[in-house]
């Protein structure tokens, strides 16, 4: 859309992968981010399922599978935590220990709050600390970002929006006068100077949309 919009050319199709090469990492990018998200915030949960079971008397093997099981019912087994801490509890029966498959776990998910967790749980494992005291701190810390991350999200949502609707602007309008008015835009297609002038104004967009998008990018 974009090379027919900026180039109505063939070789503008060719020309502009490039330009798709990265539109493809920035959307891999942004949805890996929201999974992390989607995970951390399961994480969490899972977390407070395991203390309740902790409360309860269960032996911390016993708590994660307890805490599973609620878990499935509440959110389905579909999720990433719950086949996480599936495997993690049937690698368990087979006695491999716990703290080292929590560390493979977090290392996989490459999320910070996972990894800090995993590092305290194994040293208190094998020292014998206050599991209980573990649990609730890294509850406590994630649900803190979480809500300061949900009032800054609350904040800049209105931007955001207005952002959005500005990235559709400059394509909305060569759609509009193109479609209408062929004519006006004729002299920018076929020739070198044309294509120079739409070179110029895409990559004055894309900084545009980049420069947007770090402002609103606001990381806890």
């Amino acid at each position: 859309m974009i090379s027919w919009l900026f180039y109505r050319s063939f070789y503008g199709m060719a020309g502009i992968i490039p330009l798709y090469i990265l539109v493809k990492k920035y959307l891999r990018e942004y949805l890996l981010q929201r999974q992390r998200e989607q995970m951390l915030f399961q994480f969490r949960e899972f977390l407070q399922m395991a203390v309740a079971a902790l409360k309860a008397g269960y032996a911390m093997e016993n708590a994660f599978i307890e805490a599973w099981q609620e878990y499935v019912q509440l959110y389905g087994n579909k999720t990433i935590i719950a086949q996480e801490f599936r495997n993690i509890n049937h690698k368990v029966q087979l006695n491999i220990p716990l703290e080292e498959l929590i560390d493979d776990f977090a290392q996989r998910s490459g999320i910070e709050e996972i990894l800090s967790f995993a590092q305290v749980f194994g040293f208190a494992k094998r020292s014998g600390g206050d599991m209980m005291k573990i649990f609730y701190g890294t509850v406590d810390k994630i649900r803190q970002k979480s809500e300061v991350e949900r009032e800054i999200e609350t904040v800049v949502t209105a931007k955001r929006t207005e952002q959005r609707i500005m990235d559709l602007v400059p394509f909305g309008i060569l759609f509009y006068v193109g479609f209408t008015s062929p004519d006006f835009l004729k002299p920018l297609y076929g020739n070198l100077l044309g294509v120079s002038v739409m070179t110029v104004c895409l990559i004055s967009y894309l900084g545009a949309f980049l420069w947007a998008e770090k402002i609103l990018k606001i990381r806890v």
